[in-house]
């Protein structure tokens, strides 16, 4: 996005629509695989409707990993898993579901928030993604700290 940064510019001016989600049911090998394979960081949790029921980062899985005593360095850990775990030690592994370790009260956003104010928020949690959401809490976009790098000026 090129446009000159407003007070007025919105959230629906710098989101990414339609972005990568996922289903809590989903394994933990399937989400290494849309992490890597997309080259994200975290997605949205969806439920069957596209309501947003949770948010997940690659931090958050390799926490539960490691958690769960694998024994694998961070870096290994992700590619092992996306590529399906070529160990029987990782293969044999029950690492559950991502309901397990997903962040259920994401933060939001709605598409006509000014960026001002989602810019303040991300700082003001120390996060780097909200999900944004319609009314009734189905799936819009995403806006991470990056789409407002692209938009903010640098300060002098």
């Amino acid at each position: 996005m090129t446009a000159k940064p407003s007070s007025s510019m919105l959230v629906k001016d710098a989101m990414i629509a339609k972005p990568i989600s996922i289903v809590a049911s989903a394994s933990p090998r399937e989400l290494a695989r849309a992490l890597i394979d997309h080259g994200i960081s975290g997605v949205p949790v969806v439920d069957d409707d596209g309501e947003v029921i949770g948010v997940v980062s690659k931090t958050d899985l390799l926490q539960w990993c490691v958690r769960g005593g694998l024994g694998f360095g961070a870096s290994d850990l992700l590619s092992s898993l996306a590529d399906g775990g070529t160990g029987a030690r990782l293969e044999a592994i029950d690492l559950g579901i991502v309901a397990d370790f997903m962040t259920e009260t994401p933060l939001t956003a709605e598409p006509d928030e000014p960026l001002s104010v989602v810019a303040r928020r991300m700082a003001e949690y120390q996060v780097h993604r909200l999900i944004v959401i319609d009314e009734v809490g189905r799936l819009q976009g995403i806006i991470t700290s990056m789409d407002l790098l692209r938009v903010f000026p640098a300060a002098a």
